[in-house]
């Protein structure tokens, strides 16, 4: 990114990066030669104290806000989507993902969908729209087409009125008629 900077025509400007993982519970260890990377992979929570030390640790910004302003909007017209699907890039197929509708305050556990809500067995957590965040995962992995039979599949669910329910909730537009159905997702 300094390079590209530099390339066209801005002033260095300091870059600093990280791993933040968003699961609370995952464990983060590594080897005794590789101890400084506890700097750059952390917890979620620990996210804004490091950008308050990020802060301090920057001095003085040869980035005027006119450059930054500049530079924004050369990012944005260099920009490139990702022209590659991320499964197989992975080597990883639609079956190695895990189904349904993950709860979000327990992390883990599978919903079920009872009466047009979805209940956690766990921590009895309950919720009309999480069926939202898979069906994003299912957009950004899989793709921005699905069937009544693809959700169905995907949530984990077995009627297919409820899974009709669920996709004309989100008022998605759609093509093709009964079994032929197909809906179009989008997600910012």
């Amino acid at each position: 990114m300094t390079n590209w900077f530099l390339k066209n025509g801005f002033p260095s400007l300091p870059i600093l990066s990280l791993i933040v993982i968003s699961n609370p519970q995952t464990i983060i260890r590594t080897v005794p030669e590789n101890h400084k990377l506890h700097y750059k992979v952390i917890h979620r929570d620990a996210l804004p104290t490091k950008i308050n030390q990020m802060e301090h640790s920057i001095t003085k910004s040869s980035f005027s806000e006119k450059h930054l302003k500049k530079a924004v909007g050369v990012v944005n017209k260099h920009h490139i989507d990702a022209d590659f699907s991320i499964l197989e890039r992975y080597n990883l197929t639609e079956k190695d993902l895990i189904q349904g509708v993950i709860c979000e305050n327990c992390k883990g556990n599978q919903l079920i969908r009872r009466h047009g809500t979805w209940l956690c067995n766990q921590c009895q957590q309950s919720s009309k729209t999480a069926h939202i965040h898979a069906l994003r995962d299912y957009f950004y992995l899989i793709g921005s087409t699905i069937t009544n039979r693809q959700l169905r599949d995907f949530l984990s669910i077995s009627s297919s009125s409820s899974a009709t329910r669920i996709l004309q909730s989100l008022k998605l537009t759609s093509s093709g008629a009964n079994k032929g159905r197909v809906y179009n997702l989008y997600f910012d």
